[in-house]
């Protein structure tokens, strides 16, 4: 269990590699900070363990080293196919710019798909925790004994997660708990999820009940989830007609007029009808397979 801790207390820390390029570059990328203010707001929704100057450093760094790697190896292999040294150089130095900005932007996006990660796994958490948390309120706890008795789950969930970040904030960094959970706030996806956070806030502040409030919210919550529920249900209906189309009927089809166009012209724009037959049987056919299986693993509830 230790060893398990451990790894994951290594897994939420900046690399060496961040590390280096905050500490090799910072003072040269003090213009650079303010142009970026979203990659900060998503670096904060996304709970990346590290700050926001840090990613822009490794940003920088890794384009730096794209571009130097970019540079080299295009010059080296037109040199091998003895291109003319002018083009060389042109293509090289485009090779290494473009290199570099596909870098710098593509690294952006990481935090974009994590925060839209965490908030897809949040929407799926919700339901179930606010029922914990009702029923948690009705034991007698505050609204900060049922963060700190959630943070004790021995769970990767998200909720687990930010229960933990309020817990660490009240015990560790002495602030309180309407504090704690607007800082929690600002880092949570814009939703239902911050809507509900905002909510117990309100109620707690106004003197409510949070157990009602909880409950109330969750009914709504469940609700919209028999909703999503229904229209995934749906959407694999029309995967399933999909499936037989493209996976029952078009090879059927696809095999008897080409096994018909055969007998008059063994040749199809200029490919062997029995080779398009074995491409159609162990190519198309295990493709459109495989992107149906990704749709529904899409579609499909987690939980």
């Amino acid at each position: 269990m230790l060893k398990t801790k451990n790894n994951d207390a290594h897994k939420h820390q900046a690399s060496g590699f961040q590390v280096y390029s905050y500490r090799l570059l910072n003072k040269r990328l003090d213009f650079l900070y303010p142009r970026l203010p979203k990659l900060r707001e998503n670096i904060k929704q996304a709970m990346m363990p590290m700050p926001y100057e840090v990613f822009v450093a490794s940003m920088v760094f890794a384009s730096i080293i794209t571009a130097v790697i970019g540079l080299v190896g295009t010059f080296v292999a037109l040199t091998l196919f003895n291109v003319e040294l002018i083009s060389t150089v042109i293509l090289s130095l485009v090779s290494s710019l473009g290199l570099s900005i596909m870098t710098f932007f593509g690294m952006q996006a990481v935090p974009v798909l994590n925060s839209k990660t965490r908030a897809t796994k949040l929407s799926d958490e919700i339901p179930h925790y606010i029922g914990y948390m009702a029923t948690l309120c009705a034991s007698g706890l505050s609204l900060e004994g049922i963060f700190k008795a959630i943070s004790k789950e021995e769970s990767t969930e998200e909720i687990v997660k930010d229960a933990k970040f309020v817990t660490r904030n009240i015990e560790i960094l002495g602030m309180d708990v309407i504090t704690a959970v607007n800082d929690l706030i600002k880092r949570a996806p814009k939703g239902s999820y911050s809507e509900l956070l905002e909510g117990a806030i309100i109620t707690f502040n106004a003197g409510g009940n949070l157990r009602e409030y909880f409950l109330a919210t969750a009914k709504v919550h469940l609700e919209e989830k028999k909703i999503n529920i229904k229209r995934s249900t749906e959407s694999l209906g029309v995967l399933a007609e999909m499936y037989t189309i493209l996976l029952i009927v078009f090879p059927l089809m696809a095999i008897i007029m080409l096994s018909i166009m055969a007998i008059m012209n063994p040749n199809l724009g200029g490919f062997d009808l029995i080779t398009l037959m074995n491409m159609l049987t162990y190519v198309v056919v295990p493709l459109f397979g495989i992107v149906l299986l990704i749709m529904m693993n899409s579609m499909v509830p987690k939980r």
